[in-house]
């Protein structure tokens, strides 16, 4: 089973592939929501990759709470989701282009890889907390 790990921002949408039987994240690539650019990307990702899961990262705030960026998040999901066939789950995303930040400064990633390394981290999160399946 192919998983699609989502990094959606204003801006920009980080994407992320794991197999879901090796659980271990690869980034895809960072893909500029301008003109649709990072819809068609991910379209094209989930039909060139034949996923069956898309796990996206949603901006709950430190106690759990709806934030207003989610509105912008689940709008992006939908409009996916009119367009193929595939299960979505959201994970909480809290902090994860922070964490993504920290963890490339140390090897000295460019920022441009902050968005893919974040999707990586949401499907970390999603392996967590689903490792006894």
């Amino acid at each position: 089973m192919v998983i699609l790990g989502v990094d959606v921002g204003t801006i920009r949408v980080g994407i992320a592939v794991a197999d879901g039987t090796v659980r271990i994240p690869f980034p895809v690539g960072v893909y500029l929501r301008a003109k649709y650019g990072a819809e068609k990307a991910l379209l094209a990702e989930i039909e060139n990759r034949s996923a069956s899961l898309l796990v996206v990262g949603l901006p709950l705030g430190a106690s759990g709470e709806r934030t207003p960026a989610c509105n912008m998040v689940e709008g992006f999901v939908r409009r996916i989701a009119k367009r193929v066939k595939i299960e979505i789950v959201y994970v909480d995303e809290a902090f994860s282009s922070l964490e993504a930040t920290e963890r490339l400064s140390q090897v000295s990633r460019g920022a441009q890889h902050i968005d893919a390394f974040a999707a990586c981290l949401i499907l970390e999160r999603y392996f967590e907390l689903n490792s006894s399946s």
